[in-house]
């Protein structure tokens, strides 16, 4: 989308949030493209562990006027690295996403995003330990998200509580894996910047 239709949808964005509608408008137009950048945390509740997860970017498309949007959002591996009584000192990289997300930013800000969730490089006390390449979550993780500063033309943090499912396919490291990370209370913050880098 060229800059000035871009602006233009925002004015009207902005004429339509503006004049406190009771329910969400009819879409105006082709949905807006945006770009941001991406960076936050995690806190995986099991192993007590607490993930950076970024930079990365999210792209979504927001109908003007319904404010239903979706996209996607794309982060880089992370490393994470722990004691397992009995095991050792296991560290492992883990995949979040990409992430397919769609909401509604009328009236407040909600989110559903399910990320595809795999595991890499893992290693046991420094020795490489073979989880194949399909080692991840039988099940998309799926994160209920809210933001209390959301605005279309900046970004904003969206927090998350949210359970991870057993994992599956990490050969005979499957047992090692569901016995550390699984269940629920983990915790997610993203920061969304605009205008992308």
């Amino acid at each position: 989308m060229k800059w000035g239709t871009r602006v233009t949808a925002l004015a009207a964005a902005s004429v339509v949030g503006g004049l406190g509608f009771a329910g969400a408008a009819e879409a105006v137009g082709p949905p807006v493209y945006t770009k941001y950048d991406v960076n936050g945390t995690t806190h995986v509740a099991k192993p007590g562990a607490d993930v950076t997860l970024g930079p990365g970017v999210a792209e979504l498309f927001t109908n003007i006027g319904s404010y239903s949007f979706y996209g996607t959002v794309k982060l880089p591996p992370a490393t994470i690295t722990r004691a397992v009584p009995g095991v050792g000192t296991v560290s492992g990289k883990v995949t979040l996403g990409p992430g397919d997300v769609t909401g509604q930013a009328f009236g407040g800000f909600t989110a559903t995003a399910k990320w595809p969730v795999k595991v890499s490089d893992v290693t046991v006390n420094g020795a490489p330990y073979d989880v194949g390449p399909a080692c991840g979550t039988a099940e998309p993780v799926t994160t209920e998200i809210t933001s209390a500063d959301w605005q279309l033309d900046k970004g904003g943090r969206l927090t998350s509580t949210y359970p991870i499912g057993a994992f599956a396919n990490c050969g005979t490291a499957t047992a090692l894996v569901n016995s550390a990370v699984p269940g629920p209370g983990n915790t997610l913050a993203l920061d969304f910047t605009w205008p992308a880098a």
